[in-house]
């Protein structure tokens, strides 16, 4: 009997320590993210704070003297103007909530008008005479005002995208004419250039035709339907208020349209340069570079193309006649201004360029990539710009180098590769040596009508490159570069491996690439396929072996399949729109997903990607700059941060972009958790009766009245029977409670976190440190307009500074946002993290 029970108990204490471990272990898969702590954002640098970008400029007149007018692209964008007789920079002026342009226009009477892209088309006007610039016409539903001309009467037009629309401003009247689509086929479609003569409009489209618009009638045609030309009109310009001279991006040829024959001249002009030619010949002859850096003139009488005899390195981004009437500038000089910011003078008597350092100043620019490589050290591309970063972590260092726009970057072996926009190249940079003009060396372009870099991943010594095609064309691809391959040419481009399909993602695993991709093309042209597809490459035997729909619960026929990686299970992870998703790699069946954000919640882009990291245990997912960290067993999620491009150090470290800000490097330091302690709030779920108006434990910091307004309401609850309630219907007030000040100490590291309901507008929670005083020291804010009427968690994290004696956590709502929002259960810890 006594065995029996001596069994019986042994049994029961066996079965309890499996019961206890089993509860311990979920306890411990379902709290994964709860033992991470993600730290304040911690500002480190503008990588690529040197960095010129410039598009285009003008020649006017300002005092006496010519001048130069210039936008630097940057946050903001920064009108230069440069005095071209006494050459020194006369002036800079913030162009505040434009990033860039394309587009300068100097009128008649000397005003300098400039389209500008960044929160929107605009149109700006700067006076030579009272020296200031300020917005006159926006044009809603435009983001790019490619194109700017005028009339004889002063009035000035702007050409844009994404609805290839012509506008029409009159600055006596400041009226704003919208002359509609110049094609209107498609979605989107391109107003690349713009020219004038005789009042009538002809644009240079993204799609091959030259639109010929009389703006009295209405009447529309197609003058470049004959040339049979595809691709972008990237220039056109008026010549004598006579002749048009249009350049075809693709094919580099350009042609001369008279407009008073309504003819095009019997001559095509081969390789062309862009971006200009002067607006008046010089003797009836009109200059022009070649591909090959040769300025050359044709004839208009004649039609003979000649040489000028001068060679210039790069194309017009702007050419203006000046008379500079010096020994050194005799007669006419062709006036123009590099990407990089130095003047150009060609003088056709001489055959001399005079190139005038750059003057303007140098703005920080937006960061397009950012990539971990050899040693740790962080590679950043810029967007539109000639420069690339490498960041040092380790060191706080940083240094430039030579690149262009670097769209996607990837480690390759000791190297580093780098696909780089327009025109397709793979550039290889090498950690080992110094940057130079040959460090980053371009490897190999794509060709095969590849455009756009999209991914590049490395496996067994060979690399995998996804691409998109060119403007208005359909079908991206896989390329594989093998460096020991025998062939004379190492790389081997597979486009259309889905058809008429782009390439987004790529991962490796086993002597198959797997690919992700994207229903669109280049911009300006309509998909043709239903559904991206997710595909599998024979990488032996060079074929794709399979292709499927994603078969995702509640994603029907997306667009666009983001980013592919192998986790730490084996499985295939991926992104799509709002979800996460894990498949079986040998049958790509879905084995779970999960919709992280509402629907209709989340902005997409034409090449929609979300870009995963895997560190600590978690996966790490971009979902339209909400930098979201998921728990891959449960798919629990949160989001931590507002990113754009973000990696991930050996140390877990998450270095990124701030999506509102991408000229600014972030660090968020991760942590895990290895103990808290519960700080009392005092009625943190909001169930003790309101006394005189006041919520117990709760100090209302803003006036209130019918626009801004508390209450302990019973209409939401996670728990018990109330929560906090916000209503702010002003946008120029606010309503905010506090806690009661809690005691903590320098060096502790606190999370506040809220159950929170939005019902519509912006919520906003805060964790704000005070000193002995009383006085602020720091806050740290999370705002969140996304997961609207359902309950969600909000948490903010952060280590108190020096002199911090107090910490309070604060429900609120900013004063440019409208809102109705629930709190609830708000809790505070003091965290203890491994070290």
């Amino acid at each position: 009997m006594k065995k029996w029970i001596v069994l019986c108990l042994s049994m029961i204490l066996f079965f309890s320590s499996i019961l206890v471990s089993t509860k311990e272990a979920n306890a411990a898969k379902k709290n994964k993210l709860e033992q991470i702590v993600f730290g304040q954002p911690e500002e480190l640098t503008a990588p690529l704070d040197d960095s010129i970008s410039i598009f285009n400029g003008a020649v006017g007149k300002e005092d006496g003297h010519h001048v130069m007018y210039t936008t630097t692209k940057g946050f903001p964008a920064k009108l230069n103007v440069l005095d071209l007789n006494d050459y020194k920079l006369l002036r800079t002026i913030d162009l505040e909530g434009a990033e860039n342009t394309w587009a300068h226009e100097v009128l008649p009477n000397g005003d300098l008008y400039i389209a500008t892209i960044g929160g929107g088309a605009k149109l700006w006007k700067y006076s030579p005479v009272t020296k200031k610039a300020a917005v006159v016409a926006s044009f809603p539903g435009e983001t790019f005002p490619f194109s700017i001309t005028s009339d004889s009467a002063g009035n000035v037009y702007v050409g844009t995208y994404p609805s290839g629309k012509v506008f029409q401003y009159k600055p006596e009247s400041n009226e704003v004419i919208d002359y509609g689509r110049m094609i209107g086929e498609i979605s989107q479609e391109y107003i690349r250039s713009l020219a004038i003569v005789n009042e009538t409009i002809y644009s240079g489209t993204g799609h091959g035709k030259i639109i010929k618009y009389n703006t009295e009638t209405g009447e529309k045609s197609d003058i470049a339907e004959e040339l049979g030309e595809p691709g972008h009109v990237y220039d056109l310009n008026s010549v004598d208020d006579r002749y048009l001279f249009a350049r075809f991006e693709l094919s580099s040829n350009g042609y001369l349209y008279d407009t008073q024959t309504q003819e095009w001249l019997d001559i095509v002009i081969p390789n062309v340069r862009g971006l200009h030619v002067e607006e008046e010949s010089l003797n009836n002859k009109v200059y022009f570079m070649t591909t090959n850096n040769e300025l050359k003139l044709i004839d208009l009488t004649t039609l003979k193309i000649e040489s000028a005899g001068i060679q210039y390195e790069s194309g017009f981004r702007g050419v203006d006649w000046v008379e500079f009437n010096t020994p050194e500038l005799p007669g006419k000089s062709l006036v123009t201004i590099n990407f990089s910011g130095y003047v150009a003078i060609l003088n056709l008597e001489t055959k001399k360029v005079v190139k005038l350092p750059s003057l303007v100043k140098g703005t920080p620019t937006v960061m397009q990539a950012i990539e971990k490589g050899p040693g740790g050290k962080l590679y950043i591309s810029g967007m539109q710009t000639g420069k690339g970063a490498i960041y040092d972590p380790a060191t706080g260092t940083k240094k430039s180098f030579n690149l262009g726009q670097g769209d996607s970057m990837g480690v390759f072996g000791d190297k580093m590769l780098m696909g780089v926009y327009p025109e397709g190249d793979i550039r290889e940079y090498d950690p080992a040596l110094e940057p130079s003009s040959s460090n980053p060396k371009r490897l190999f372009t794509l060709g095969e009508e590849q455009n756009r870099i999209s991914d590049i991943e490395s496996a067994e010594g060979k690399a995998f490159i996804g691409s998109i095609p060119f403007y208005g064309e359909l079908g991206g691809a896989l390329t594989v570069y093998d460096p020991a391959s025998s062939d004379e040419q190492k790389h081997k481009v597979f486009r259309n491996v889905v058809e008429d399909q782009s390439v987004m993602s790529l991962a490796y695993k086993e002597g198959k690439v797997f690919g992700s991709t994207t229903i669109n093309g280049g911009l300006g042209v309509e998909p043709t396929a239903q559904e991206a597809k997710i595909f599998v490459w024979d990488v032996k035997n060079e074929k794709k072996i399979k292709e499927v729909s994603l078969a995702v619960e509640g994603i029907e026929k997306p667009e666009a399949i983001g980013e592919l990686s192998f986790g730490p299970d084996g499985l295939l992870w991926g992104a799509v729109k709002n979800a996460i998703f894990a498949l079986n790699p040998e049958t790509l069946e879905v084995v779970k997903s999960k919709k992280l954000y509402p629907d209709g919640s989340l902005p997409f882009g034409v090449w929609h990607s979300i870009a995963l990291e895997w560190s600590k245990g978690l996966l790490y997912a971009g979902f339209s700059g909400n930098l979201t960290a998921i728990d891959s067993d449960t798919l629990e999620s949160k989001r931590i941060a507002n990113a754009y491009s973000y990696d991930i150090n050996d140390e877990g470290d998450i270095y990124y972009s701030l999506g509102s800000n991408r000229t600014l490097l972030y660090k968020m330091t991760v942590d895990q958790v290895k103990g808290k302690q519960r700080k009392p709030l005092q009625n943190h779920s909001f169930e003790k009766p309101i006394q005189d108006g006041v919520i117990p434990g709760w100090t209302s910091m803003f006036t209130t009245d019918s626009d801004v307004q508390y209450d302990a309401d019973d209409e939401r609850r996670y728990k018990g029977r109330k929560s906090l309630k916000l209503i702010d219907s002003s946008r120029n007030k606010a309503v905010a409670l506090m806690s009661q000040a809690i005691d903590i100490k320098a060096g502790d590291v606190l999370t506040a976190e809220s159950k929170l309901f939005i019902k519509d507008g912006l919520a906003s929670f805060m964790l704000r440190y005070y000193d002995e005083n009383g006085k602020e020291i720091i806050s740290v804010p999370v705002h969140t307009e996304i997961g609207y009427n359902k309950w969600q968690t909000v948490s903010v994290t952060a280590k108190a500074p020096e002199n911090v004696v107090t910490a309070r956590v604060i429900a609120y709502t900013t004063s440019y946002a409208t809102t109705t929002a629930f709190y609830d259960d708000i809790k505070l810890w003091k965290l203890k993290l491994k070290k």
